[in-house]
This record gives C-alpha cells, structure tokens and sequence, in this order.
C-alpha cells in the first residue's frame, strides 16, 4: 500500500526586511498612489531607520516559534 508520511503544518509569517541596513521598520510609501497598478507592482518601500527608498524590500519567512522569540525580543506583548 506505500508508506504514507503527514507532514504537520508548520505556521510561517512574512516580515519585511530593508536591503541596507536590515531593520524591520519599512513601509510602504502612499504618496501618488491613484496612478500605481491594482496589482501592487508599483509600490514604493521606505526604510524608517536609514531611509532607504525602493521596490525591492527583502522578507524573512519564520516560523511560528522563531517568530514568537522575534517578537519577545522586540519587546511586543502578546496575548
């Protein structure tokens, strides 16, 4: 019959990176948004630490434990 192998869901969650300096602290910039596409293409990322600006931010994939040690570490309260 075959060996069949569940493999238990592991949660993930995305965070944004800035390519210079490596802080998390990016955001998209709203400025001229009515002439950007409805797919996204064209958003504008600032950095808010070193102010970088650009389309290409990096992101993390963590998983759930390493995510909530980011956020301890952040000094974010969960609940």
């Amino acid at each position: 019959k075959g060996v069949s192998s569940k493999k238990k869901k592991v949660k993930t969650f995305k965070i944004k990176v800035c390519p210079d300096c490596g802080s998390d602290s990016v955001a998209v910039v709203l400025s001229n948004s009515d002439s950007e596409e409805d797919s996204g293409t064209g958003r504008e990322w600032e950095c808010k630490k070193c102010k970088w600006h650009g389309k290409n931010v990096d992101t993390k994939e963590l998983e759930e434990e390493e995510f909530m040690k980011y956020l301890d570490e952040k000094g974010v309260e969960v609940a």
